[in-house]
């Protein structure tokens, strides 16, 4: 009987060794996994800093990129207006005299006293009949190295005020940009948009609006 209660103690006494064992080894892994778990949650913490740094130093970067190219456009703007004063000092004006110039202006026989170039509905493509009077322009300009030009754009009344306008300033800029192509200095040719403002026709028809649809150039001083 005695052999018998011996063999039960020994036996509840194995099963709480082994109940204290897997308590414990439970205990440890829940503990490394916790650790596991703050190592990943410190590396995130980690890389989402580092990214935050490289954000901030390339922004840094590209803003003096951005301010460098600034600088540079800068310089060069002011180069080339101080080549072109120089080019006025030192060429020898020989072209026409101002009256000359005035007279070539209001001349009908002359090509450059044709003012205005028209354009088709919402273009500003200039129409090939219209190039031997830009020819002729950028001709008395660069005869004439004191002579400046103002191109104003313009439109029918027809689409909102600032479309108008921005159609009107690709029309002036286009006429600018055949110039410039033909020898003229960019530095001696202004651009400017009027939109629907300045109708050399008052009506609101076909033949009206067609006649608001031109570029017109200007000789400040000189018309």
């Amino acid at each position: 009987m005695k052999q018998l209660v011996l063999l039960m103690l020994a036996g509840l006494l194995v099963t709480g060794c082994a109940g204290t064992q897997e308590l414990g080894d439970q205990d440890s892994a829940a503990v490394e996994q916790r650790d596991l778990l703050e190592t990943q949650r410190k590396a995130e913490e980690e890389e989402a800093r580092r990214r935050a740094q490289a954000a901030r130093e390339q922004e840094e970067l590209n803003r003096r990129l951005d301010e460098q190219r600034r600088k540079d456009q800068e310089a060069a703007a002011k180069a080339q207006e101080e080549a072109e004063v120089r080019a006025l000092r030192e060429r020898d004006l020989s072209g026409a005299s101002l009256g000359d110039v005035k007279s070539q202006l209001k001349d009908p026989a002359s090509m450059v006293s044709k003012r205005s170039i028209y354009y088709e509905f919402d273009r500003y493509d200039i129409l090939p009949e219209f190039s031997p009077m830009v020819e002729a322009h950028a001709n008395l300009l660069r005869e004439n190295a004191d002579l400046r030009v103002r191109i104003e754009g313009n439109c029918d009344e027809r689409g909102s005020t600032e479309y108008n306008l921005a159609l009107g300033q690709r029309r002036a800029d286009s006429v600018k940009k055949a110039l410039t192509v033909l020898g003229v200095p960019a530095g001696r040719v202004e651009a400017v948009s009027y939109g629907e403002e300045k109708p050399k026709a008052k009506g609101q028809d076909e033949d009206s609006y067609a006649e608001n649809r031109r570029s017109d150039i200007l000789y400040p001083g000189n018309d």
